[in-house]
């Protein structure tokens, strides 16, 4: 049996109400970028790329994707080192949390976010690895640059999931408000439509640009 799972209740009622639309329901235009981390086949991203034509980048550890031809392609796992990650499980169930088996290579995920000012969608659903990553990403403050964060949080069998599911909320909350969210299954944070605490004018700049028409607000950074 699996150590890391959904939520049965938050599962049926996101499966009863057929709320799976909510996922692609963002504000974007071509200009806008969408990384995704644990991309599986790139389902999730043909269907963005489908209805708004931005730009992809597409993130997956295994063979599984190397069909997507909607965007950029990195095979390999997102972390919080770049290196190696020992996984278990196979194919869309594959986490560091199982019984490990095989490793991918993986990245620092800090190292893609630094090359952009703005990012208008994170999604992530990594199996687990997504309380590290996150943690990661927001201790560094690069949160700051994602307009739009999509996860998916999972209950592990022997690790306290929830108690870091609240310190991460907890952070997240400074920043970024929550449009809708389904325990354990999926959410999606949008940052606050005002002046972000802690980092004085450069924080100020980025959530005024955010504020402005979608076709402005997606820069890369020099």
């Amino acid at each position: 049996m699996s150590k890391v799972t959904l939520n049965d209740n938050s599962l049926k009622i996101w499966t009863d109400q057929r709320l799976e639309h909510l996922r692609y329901e963002y504000d974007l235009t071509p200009d806008s970028l969408v990384i995704d981390l644990g991309a599986y086949y790139g389902e999730f991203s043909k269907e963005i790329y489908a209805r708004y034509k931005c730009r992809i980048i597409a993130v997956e550890p295994s063979e599984y994707i190397r069909d997507f031809k909607d965007g950029e392609v990195i095979e390999k796992a997102a972390g919080v080192h770049n290196g190696k990650l020992q996984f278990g499980g196979r194919a869309y169930y594959a986490s560091i949390f199982e019984a490990t088996d095989h490793e991918y290579d993986c990245f620092d995920i800090n190292d893609l976010l630094n090359k952009y000012l703005k990012v208008a969608l994170l999604k992530v659903n990594i199996e687990g690895a997504e309380y590290d990553v996150l943690n990661h990403i927001i201790d560094h403050n690069y949160h700051k640059r994602i307009k739009n964060i999509q996860v998916q949080f999972h209950q592990i069998e022997g690790v306290p999931y929830e108690l870091w599911y609240k310190e991460i909320v907890k952070k997240l909350e400074l920043t970024h408000e929550k449009q809708w969210g389904y325990d354990f299954v999926w959410e999606s944070w949008r940052v606050k439509d005002r002046s972000l605490p802690g980092d004085g004018e450069t924080a100020k700049i980025l959530t005024d640009d955010f504020l402005k028409t979608e076709d402005d607000y997606f820069f890369k950074s020099l």
